[in-house]
């Protein structure tokens, strides 16, 4: 196993489809296909590389925001949260965060719709099994990632 000291280092040093590196896997995102056309430096119309999702094989990221409970500005805190739930702000998410929107039935741009891929079928674990693995996990990727 290799890891790499970033997102961009993987992607752009080491992964071969992307920039000729050594590595001929990445791990990504689904939205990578998308985002690699629509930056790419000569128009493409087909991404240089596929995200392959097969079922059972990928995880589903979940990204929220809140209020905290104790904060002192809720009222400044629920318009934020309101703002981010509004159309204009959902719309603008897929270039650039590269994630899907939260709102069910935003329109997505045409390269997101047409070569981001969304997970229909990610690996659920069980939350009493992720709480009894967990400080495990930390150690043996804190152990790979700083050797």
């Amino acid at each position: 196993m290799y890891v790499s000291m970033g997102w961009s280092d993987a992607y752009y040093g080491q992964f071969s489809r992307a920039k000729g590196g050594t590595r001929p896997i990445v791990i990504s995102y689904a939205s990578s296909p998308a985002a690699e056309v629509f930056y790419s430096e000569k128009k493409i119309e087909e991404s240089p590389t596929a995200a392959v999702l097969a079922p059972q094989t990928v995880f589903r990221q979940i990204e929220f925001v809140g209020i905290l409970k104790d904060t002192q500005m809720p009222a400044v805190a629920r318009r934020l949260v309101d703002f981010m739930l509004t159309e204009a702000f959902q719309k603008d998410i897929p270039l650039n965060m590269w994630v899907f929107p939260a709102v069910t039935g935003t329109p997505l741009p045409d390269v997101f719709a047409r070569y981001a891929q969304e997970a229909t079928d990610p690996v659920v674990l069980d939350p009493e099994f992720v709480e009894s693995n967990r400080d495990r996990w930390i150690e043996a990727w804190t152990e790979a990632v700083l050797r």
